[in-house]
This record gives C-alpha cells, sequence and structure tokens, in this order.
C-alpha cells in the first residue's frame, strides 16, 4: 500500500493492534443534534451561534469529564431537535433528553444540574440504548470509508442508531458506541456491529474488538477486559471498580470487586510500545508506535462474605 493514499483503520487492522485500553474517557456525554454538514471541526465550524457555542463550551469545561458530540440521522429542516444528556457511571447509568425548536432553547437551560442527575421539567428520562457510528469523513476519510455504511446498515433495521462526529480513534473505525453505559468498540463490521448490539441488549459484553468503558481511565479500561476474559464474565452489571494503584512508572493495578460483593479480582497491567509502528490518522506524515497493554498479573485476591 502507498504511503501516499492510505487508510489508517486498514493498517490498524492490518497490524492486528490491541483495542482494548483505547475508549475516550467521558462520564457524560452531551449529544447535540445538527443535522447539517460537518466540518473537520463540527462544533468549532458550525452555524450555531456564539451565545450557543459559549453556553456548551462553559458546560464541557464545568462538568466534570464531560464530553461534547454532535449526531443526526440524516440531512432535514423542520422538527424538533434532540439534545441528549448520557451519564455513563458505573452503576446506574441514565439518558436524559431534551427536545429543542431552536437552539438558542439551550442558553435557559441547567446543563450542570442535568449532569449531576437533578430533576429538570425540560428533561424527559430516555428509557432505551442509543447506538453511535462515528461518520466524521471531513475529520478522517476512514470514518466515511468505513463509518457511513455501517451506520445506513445498522439504522435500517434500528431507529436507535445516530451518526456521530469524531469520537476519537481514527484508525479504530468503523466505531460504534453504546450508550448509557458508554461502550466503545473498533472496527466494527456489520455483522460484528449486530452482534454488539445483541449482546448488550441483553445486558453482556461483547470482547471481540471492545476498546473499553469511557466512565473507566485508560489503564482500569484495560484490566477490566483482561478480568472479563481471564473469568469469562460476560454480564454488563457484573463488576465494580475498588481501585487503581500505580505500581512503577508504567504498571498499575486494578481491583474489581464482583456485584454480590463476594469475589475480588486484581489485575497488574503495564503499557508498552507497540512493536509496530504505523500512521495513525489518514492524515497523519510520520509512522509512530502506539500504546499497548499488557496483562502481567491476574488472581482472585480475596472472597468477601460482606459487600461493601
Amino acid at each position: 500500500m502507498s504511503q501516499h493514499f492510505f487508510y489508517c483503520s486498514e493498517l490498524s487492522r492490518g497490524h492486528a493492534e490491541k483495542t482494548f485500553g483505547t475508549a475516550s474517557i467521558g462520564e457524560v456525554w452531551l449529544l447535540v443534534e445538527y443535522p447539517f454538514s460537518w466540518g473537520p471541526k463540527a462544533f468549532h465550524d458550525s452555524d450555531l451561534s456564539a451565545e450557543v457555542k459559549a453556553y456548551l463550551n462553559r458546560a464541557i469545561k464545568t462538568i466534570p469529564k464531560a464530553r461534547l458530540l454532535f449526531i443526526k440521522q440524516g440531512r432535514r429542516t423542520g422538527g424538533e431537535l434532540s439534545v441528549f444528556v448520557a451519564r455513563c457511571r458505573e452503576q446506574n447509568p441514565s439518558i436524559v433528553r431534551l427536545g429543542l425548536s431552536r437552539y438558542e432553547q439551550l442558553l435557559d437551560i441547567n446543563m450542570q444540574a442535568i449532569a449531576k442527575g437533578e430533576p429538570n421539567p425540560d428533561a424527559a428520562a430516555w428509557n432505551s440504548p442509543l447506538y453511535l457510528v462515528c461518520t466524521h469523513g471531513r475529520r478522517d476519510k476512514c470514518c466515511a470509508k468505513f463509518g457511513y455504511p455501517l451506520y445506513k446498515s445498522l439504522r435500517s433495521a434500528n431507529a436507535s442508531v445516530w451518526q456521530s462526529s469524531h469520537v476519537g480513534g481514527d484508525r479504530f473505525a468503523a466505531n460504534l458506541l453504546c450508550f448509557p453505559h458508554g461502550l466503545f468498540y473498533a472496527h466494527m463490521t456489520e455483522e460484528a456491529a449486530r452482534h454488539v448490539i445483541e449482546e448488550y441488549e441483553a445486558r453482556r459484553i461483547a470482547l471481540d474488538k471492545y476498546r473499553g468503558r469511557s466512565c473507566y481511565s485508560y489503564p482500569v479500561q484495560a484490566a477490566e477486559f483482561f478480568i472479563r476474559k481471564e473469568a469469562g464474565l460476560a454480564s454488563l452489571d457484573e463488576l465494580r471498580q475498588l481501585d487503581c494503584e500505580r505500581v512503577g512508572e508504567k504498571r498499575a493495578r486494578v481491583r474489581f470487586r464482583t456485584a454480590d460483593g463476594k469475589v475480588v479480582h486484581e489485575a497488574v497491567v503495564r503499557s508498552a510500545a507497540s512493536p509496530f509502528q504505523s500512521f495513525n490518522t489518514c492524515h497523519a506524515t510520520e509512522e509512530k508506535s502506539v500504546i499497548q497493554y499488557v496483562l502481567d498479573d491476574y488472581r482472585v485476591t480475596s472472597v468477601e462474605a460482606d459487600p461493601v
């Protein structure tokens, strides 16, 4: 493949890059429907008013671990616009929806209170999953080549599937996100994505091409993957993070408790530079290594009679 024309996602797959420990970190996701063209920097390049942009900028700066994405289900004019707020906590994650006739209505919304889970008459509970596929082709051509066809195939059978702007990790296209839990998946084909969705709706986590859970730090994401793989744990609600302790410059000890409180799983994970170098976006001009996580130790450290 010529270095002058390549797809970074194909390079990543060709190197068999490990995908776990790479999910973008965020505990509150503001998903703003913007059913128009997205520039390379979707939010910055949009036609939202300066006041609305300033409001949303304040929200993502003042709400801890908040992220913003544009979403859409096709170009349209008229009708009510949706803004979803997904609270991607480990336990009892949730989504609420705001219905807008114009974006300026956001200026009267206390987004910080909504992000905390406080009741708001403008925010209605959304009790179904949301699935996002990054299709932000003007950010990276892989998201158009791999993301958009996946969106079209999934959307034809599932009204809960939306296009999204850049989610992080161009080289993992097609990227699939599952809310409210904030599960990230890489290199999705139609068959793989349908399996992920089936598992998610059965409250299970599929581990193949799993990037991680957005409420966890990168080492914790990797540890969750290894623990689930080693112990054969698929249930979405099976694990509760206890702690994460640095035990070296590139090593972390992570402990999870099972939901029944009786078993503690411990994994020591180490970050290391990949043995390969690659172009990590389609705009990259230099090949670089990426961080990959290795399991150094796994054990069941205790059996507890009384859950905390």
